[in-house]
C-alpha cells in the first residue's frame, strides 16, 4: 500500500505533486507539455525521499514491477535486432512504461484527497480544450481549419479516448459519491452528455465503436445488476433495440450507397449541348452517391470551363495530392451533373472553393455537423479497394493491407517474433512477398496493438505482455475500481483498430491513470471495505 506523507510537504514533494497535476493537465492540451511534465516527474521523484526507502517501496509494489517488465521485452527484443537505430527508437516511444509507473509507485504516496484533485484537473482540462476546440470550428474559416481533427491540439484519437474515460470518472462520482448535493450531480449529468456530444462532433471512428462496445457492456452489467423486474424488462428491450438500430443505420448507409442509377447503354447521349463528343466508360464502376464516374465525361469542356472558373490549374494538385481533375470529376458526379461545360455551370462558388481545397464529393461539405460523410468515406473506400484492388491513400483500405502483411510476418515467426527494430524491413518484405499494391510510401505496421506484439516478440512475447498489463488490477485489488476496468476496457477495445501504446499520445496517457489508478488511494480509508 502507499506509504502515508506528513502533511507538511517539503518544496522537493511540492515539485514532485506539480509535475503529476501538470501532466494531467497536459493529457488534453498539448503533446510538448506532456513530454516536459514526465521529465519534471522523473526529476521530482529523484528529488524526493532517499534510495532505501524508494527501493523498499519498488519492492511493497509487484505491479510496479510487472508493468515495468513490459519495458524490458522490448530491451530484450533489441539482441534480435539488425536495424539498432530503429530498435533505439523504439525504446524511447515506450520509454513512458519504464518511467511514470516507477515514478508513481516510489514517489511520495498519492493520498485520496489529492487523487481526487488530480481527477479534476484533468476534467477540468478535458473541458476547457473542447471548449477551444468548438470555437475553433465555429471560427474555423479564420483558423484555416479544413478537417475535423485540426480543432483540437493533441491526436484526435487520443483525445476520443480521454473523453471516454472523463465520462467514466463522472459516471463513477455520480454512482458512488452520495454526499454530492443535487446541483453538483446535475451539473456532472449535464457535462456526461457534452462530452459524449462532443465525441460524436469529433467523429473518430475509433472512439465512435469503441463507445458503442461500452455501451453494450455497460447495459449487460445493468441487467445482471437490476433487480426491480420493469427496470430489467426495460434494459432488456433496450439493447436489443440498440444493437439492431446500430446495425439498421449501418445497412442504410450502404443502402443508399449502392442505390444506383439505371443506365441504358443504348440510350446515352453521344454529344453535349455543345456538340462535343461525350465519353462513357461502361467499364468503370466506381460510384459517387449513387452516380457512375466513368459516364457523361468531356475532358475538352471541362478542361475550359473549369479554367474559366478556377485560378487552379486543371492538371494541378489539390492540398491532397489528388490532380484538380480528378477531385473535379467525382465532385459533379456526386451532385448528379454532367463532366462538361453544362456541369461546371451549375456549380455555385462555394463549390469550386471546395474543388479547390480537394473537397470530391458534396457530402463531404457537411462533414463537421454529419457523421453520416464519415460513414460514406469508409463504405467508398472499401468499394473502391475490392473493386481495383488499390489500397493508397484510402484508411480502411490500407489497413486492411497492413493486417495482411502482419498475418505474413506472424506466420513465419510465430514463437518468438522478429525482435524490436526488425518491423520495418520485415513489413517491406511482405508487402512484396503479398504482391500488395500499396504503394512503399504507404508503408507501416499492423495499426493494430496486439498484431504488432504478436510481430515483435511471438506468442510468447505477447502472452507475458498481456499478463502484464492485467495482472497488476488485481495485484493492487483495484480490479473492482470502476475507472480503472474502464481504462483498460477502452484501450482493449481501441487497439484491435491502432498500435496505441506504441504512440506518445497513446501510451502517454494511458500509463499515466493505469499507474495512477493502481498506486494512489483511490477511495476514502473508511470506504474501502
Amino acid at each position: 500500500m502507499p506509504v502515508k506523507m506528513n502533511k507538511n510537504y517539503t518544496w522537493k514533494d511540492l515539485f514532485y505533486y506539480t509535475s503529476v497535476f501538470l501532466f494531467a493537465a497536459s493529457l488534453p492540451l498539448s503533446e510538448f507539455m506532456i513530454s516536459l511534465s514526465a521529465g519534471l516527474l522523473v526529476i521530482g521523484c529523484l528529488l524526493t525521499g532517499g534510495f532505501n526507502e524508494k527501493f523498499q517501496r519498488l519492492k511493497n509494489q509487484p505491479a510496479a514491477l510487472l508493468i515495468i517488465s513490459i519495458f524490458f521485452v522490448y530491451v530484450f527484443g533489441v539482441i534480435f535486432t539488425r536495424n539498432q537505430s530503429l530498435a533505439m527508437y523504439e525504446l524511447q516511444k515506450t520509454a513512458f512504461i519504464l518511467v511514470v509507473p516507477l515514478c508513481i509507485a516510489i514517489g511520495p504516496s498519492i493520498g485520496y484527497s489529492m487523487f481526487r484533485k488530480i481527477l479534476l484537473t484533468f476534467l477540468a482540462a478535458l473541458n476547457l480544450a473542447s471548449v477551444i476546440a468548438i470555437f475553433r470550428l465555429i471560427f474555423r474559416e479564420q483558423f484555416g481549419i479544413h478537417e475535423i481533427w485540426e480543432i483540437l491540439f493533441v491526436s484526435h484519437i487520443g483525445f476520443s479516448f480521454q473523453l471516454l474515460l472523463g465520462v467514466s470518472i463522472l459516471i463513477y462520482e455520480l454512482y458512488y459519491n452520495h454526499s454530492i448535493s443535487r446541483k453538483i450531480r446535475i451539473l456532472l449529468i449535464a457535462d456526461i452528455f457534452y462530452l459524449i456530444l462532443f465525441l460524436f462532433i469529433l467523429k473518430s471512428l475509433t472512439g465512435l465503436v469503441t463507445f458503442a462496445v461500452l455501451l453494450v457492456v455497460h447495459l449487460f452489467f445493468v441487467i445482471w445488476k437490476i433487480r426491480i423486474r420493469r427496470w430489467r424488462i426495460f434494459a432488456l428491450t433496450l439493447l436489443p433495440v440498440m444493437i439492431f438500430g446500430g446495425f439498421l443505420y449501418l445497412g442504410s448507409c450502404i443502402y443508399r450507397f449502392y442505390d444506383t442509377e439505371q443506365i441504358d447503354p443504348a440510350k446515352l447521349p453521344e454529344r453535349t449541348q455543345n456538340g462535343n463528343i461525350y465519353h462513357h466508360d461502361l467499364n468503370d464502376k466506381m460510384l459517387e452517391n449513387g452516380h457512375y464516374v466513368g459516364l457523361f465525361l468531356c475532358q475538352e469542356e471541362l478542361k475550359k470551363s473549369w479554367e474559366q472558373r478556377s485560378p487552379m490549374g486543371y492538371s494541378q494538385n489539390d492540398p491532397n495530392g489528388f490532380p484538380v481533375s480528378a477531385s473535379l470529376i467525382r465532385y459533379l458526379t456526386s451532385k448528379g451533373l454532367t463532366k462538361d461545360s453544362a456541369g461546371i455551370s451549375k456549380l455555385l462558388p462555394e463549390d469550386i472553393q471546395f474543388i479547390e481545397k480537394g473537397i470530391a464529393n458534396h457530402i463531404y461539405t457537411k462533414r463537421f455537423f454529419s457523421l453520416y460523410p464519415r460513414i460514406y468515406q469508409t463504405i467508398w473506400e472499401l468499394d473502391v479497394y475490392f473493386k481495383t484492388g488499390d489500397p493508397n491513400l484510402k484508411s480502411l483500405a490500407q489497413r486492411i493491407e497492413f493486417v495482411k502483411a502482419a498475418k505474413t510476418i506472424i506466420s513465419e515467426h510465430l514463437l518468438f517474433g522478429i525482435g524490436t527494430g526488425n518491423w520495418k524491413q520485415e513489413f517491406i518484405d511482405a508487402y512484396q512477398k503479398n504482391q500488395s499494391k500499396l504503394d512503399p510510401q504507404h508503408y507501416g505496421s499492423s495499426h493494430n496493438q496486439y498484431l504488432n506484439y504478436l510481430v515483435k516478440f511471438g506468442i510468447l512475447g505477447f502472452l507475458w505482455i498481456m499478463f502484464a498489463w492485467a495482472y497488476p488490477l488485481f495485484l493492487t485489488n483495484k480490479q473492482r475500481y470502476y475507472p480503472a476496468v474502464m481504462l483498460l476496457l477502452i484501450l482493449g477495445i481501441a487497439n484491435f483498430s491502432d498500435s496505441n501504446l506504441e504512440a506518445h499520445m497513446g501510451i502517454s496517457f494511458f500509463i499515466f491513470f493505469y499507474s495512477l489508478f493502481l498506486f494512489s488511494e483511490t477511495q476514502k480509508p473508511a470506504l474501502k471495505q
